[in-house]
């Protein structure tokens, strides 16, 4: 069973969750041939605060 883990650093909306999971594994059935039923998608939502780049919190680095 795959599991797809995605990792964003904004909020997203229920509908664009929805959305992502949807396409993500319509995507990977196309190109690996696997049942829908098989994959697994996993949204994570970090906080600007909590997500760093080059020293800075995504948060501090888009003021």
């Amino acid at each position: 069973m795959p599991i797809i883990n995605v990792k964003h650093a904004s909020p997203l909306s229920a509908e664009q969750i929805d959305q992502l999971i949807a396409s993500i594994t319509e995507v990977y059935v196309s190109i690996t041939n696997a049942t829908a039923s098989s994959v697994q998608v996993l949204i994570d939502q970090t906080p600007a605060e909590r997500w760093g780049i080059g020293g800075q919190s995504l948060a501090n680095r888009n003021k």
